[in-house]
């Protein structure tokens, strides 16, 4: 997790020039205007945006002396562009995470850490009840028969192919029955237990920033 230092004020001054100097780039006079000071050097407000101003990583115009400018290795933004990639909360004043060039806050870098259900495909955070099968995972209640899609949950279950069915959809639909008496043919169905254990897949902590 980092916290993102300010720059500006501590690389160049800014003022109004009460002397009798020009730009260091174009020659205006800068008595009685205001000037930045950086390197040595004296310039105008609009030349230093033209030469010696950073570029904001977000909106890619230069950061203005006037400018609240925030950097994290070697790149730059306005206060106001320095933001979550996803959820675009300002972030001048939180911590946050950088992951594959993106910033994001620590919520969003939770989300997406975490696996994602195979049901509704949204993220499995912490505190979000779950179940999991042979390496899948699902919200819990996203767990449902293939047929009646009633919520399967931590309840037994048979599993074809890629469908799952709860005991009474799986004999209706596949056990032999007798020609007769029109009852199951099997005396006793392989369950198939679901764990439930709530919070095992979940991230509940944002990873480091590198």
């Amino acid at each position: 997790l980092c916290l993102l230092p300010f720059t500006g004020p501590s690389s160049y001054k800014v003022g109004t020039m009460a002397e009798k100097f020009d730009c260091h780039y174009c020659r205006d006079p800068l008595q009685g205007k205001k000037y930045v000071q950086k390197d040595g050097h004296y310039c105008c407000l609009r030349c230093f945006d033209k030469f010696c101003a950073n570029t904001c990583a977000e909106c890619r115009k230069p950061i203005g002396a006037d400018s609240k400018e925030l950097h994290y290795k070697n790149r730059y933004w306005h206060e106001t562009c320095f933001h979550c990639y996803k959820c675009h909360r300002p972030l001048a004043n939180e911590t946050f995470v950088a992951k594959d060039n993106k910033i994001l806050c620590n919520k969003c870098t939770t989300r997406e850490d975490s696996p994602k259900c195979k049901g509704c495909f949204k993220p499995i955070v912490a505190g979000d009840q779950n179940v999991e099968y042979k390496g899948t995972v699902w919200h819990k209640d996203c767990f449902t028969c293939s047929h009646c899609n009633q919520v399967i949950g931590t309840g037994s279950f048979f599993p074809k192919g890629e469908n799952f069915y709860c005991v009474t959809c799986h004999e209706a639909k596949f056990a032999k029955h007798c020609v007769k008496c029109n009852k199951g043919l099997v005396k006793a169905p392989v369950w198939w237990p679901m764990k439930d254990n709530p919070g095992t897949t979940t991230a509940s902590t944002a990873k480091n920033a590198p």
